[in-house]
């Protein structure tokens, strides 16, 4: 058996070397990138990315990802804490985002080696809670650190936790089943631990730009459980409530992003959204330098996709406008990037029913019938 001090000398001499390769190409990013209050951030998203491959650690890498082209667009607004309606309710934020519909304010503390996640006030992202709530997390999570460059080793724990009573959840208590009826209070536990590993370093162009940047590889495993207070106290009923409703996103979860940060700009590069095996790449949103995609390509030239009431509650009506007939599909997304219907539709107008589907932004793609996506935009759907 190797003694322990064989083996560091190995770890040593293996980062030693790693540290030596390239170095003149590396950066290190600053906490001049953090955002800060009046600061816009534009990014657009690829719910469809096409020839992004996770390639191995190391560097310098040259990355092209100049065939993403936009299923949506949007803008992240930071205004001062103080601004915000439960600014009271996070004495320790430097500033706050609010939410394309008002329903969520997120509060952040800018300090000088974090930029860090205090929680948000609203409804609940992922379950549509109908009451506004006031979310923390414990301890704060850092969304992102500085300085940063190759081989930066951060691993964070944080947790959050709130509690309701029944009685105030209305309809939305009925997903729990026949379980309601014993019961008088539920209450939602998450944890999330991070390891972040800046992995590879090198050249980035996405369209519109390419810039210097580190690869930030972050695997989160994340436990979410429901409970529900009885005559006997808290009881974790996470595995027996049906899908749908509170069952929405509950148990655990692994997650692996790829994080591509630049010296030069105050957006993300690029984050690559993975499957749990951090290899298939699901999505991809990226800095919003105005272009369609690397080569411009427009599928349907005046193609309008009308969806009617939007906001929507129940239904939606899907309609087209300059289109032809043929068969065409529809893909509807939540704010995940998670598929949450799929649907055929008609070249005239398809009535889609939303029943079950939580209070929310979503996305759609409309597909024509060789899979080619010919449009796309945003559904907000609004439970009564």
């Amino acid at each position: 058996m190797q003694s322990k001090s064989l083996k560091m000398k190995k770890i040593s001499t293996f980062f030693a070397l790693l540290t030596a390769l390239g170095l003149q190409a590396q950066i290190t990013v600053t906490n001049a990138t953090f955002p800060a209050a009046g600061d816009t951030l534009k990014y657009a998203t690829d719910l469809n990315p096409d020839g992004v491959v996770i390639t191995p650690a190391g560097g310098p890498t040259t990355w092209d990802f100049t065939g993403l082209a936009p299923t949506v667009k949007s803008e992240t607004v930071f205004r001062a804490a103080a601004e915000g309606s439960a600014a009271a309710e996070f004495p320790t934020a430097s500033v706050v985002t609010v939410s394309e519909d008002g329903q969520n304010e997120t509060y952040y503390s800018v300090l000088a080696t974090s930029f860090e996640n205090l929680g948000f006030f609203g409804v609940d992202p992922t379950g549509g809670l109908p009451i506004p709530t006031t979310f923390r997390f414990d301890p704060p999570v850092a969304e992102r650190r500085a300085p940063l460059s190759f081989l930066s080793l951060n691993q964070s724990a944080s947790s959050l936790g709130i509690a309701f009573s029944l009685a105030d959840l209305g309809p939305l208590a009925d997903s729990l089943g026949p379980i309601a009826g014993l019961a008088d209070s539920i209450r939602i536990r998450g944890t999330a631990t991070r390891l972040d590993l800046v992995d590879a370093y090198g050249s980035l162009t996405i369209p519109g730009g390419t810039y210097d940047v580190i690869r930030e590889k972050r695997t989160e495993y994340r436990d979410t459980r429901l409970d529900i207070h009885t005559l006997f106290g808290w009881q974790d009923i996470t595995d027996l409530i049906p899908t749908g409703g509170f069952g929405e996103g509950l148990g655990s979860d692994t997650t692996i992003t790829y994080l591509f940060f630049s010296n030069a700009e105050k957006e993300i590069i690029a984050e690559v959204n993975t499957g749990s095996d951090g290899l298939v790449v699901e999505t991809v949103t990226y800095k919003d330098n105005g272009v369609i995609s690397g080569n411009s390509e427009v599928l349907e030239n005046g193609l309008q996709v009308l969806v009617s009431p939007n906001p929507a509650n129940g239904q939606a009506v899907f309609s087209f406008k300059n289109g032809t007939s043929g068969d065409y599909s529809l893909r509807l997304m939540d704010a995940r990037g998670q598929v949450a219907l799929r649907s055929n539709l008609t070249s005239t107008a398809t009535t889609i029913q939303l029943d079950g589907m939580g209070s929310g932004t979503y996305f759609y793609q409309v597909f024509d019938e060789n899979n080619r996506a010919i449009a796309s935009g945003k559904l907000l759907i609004v439970n009564q």
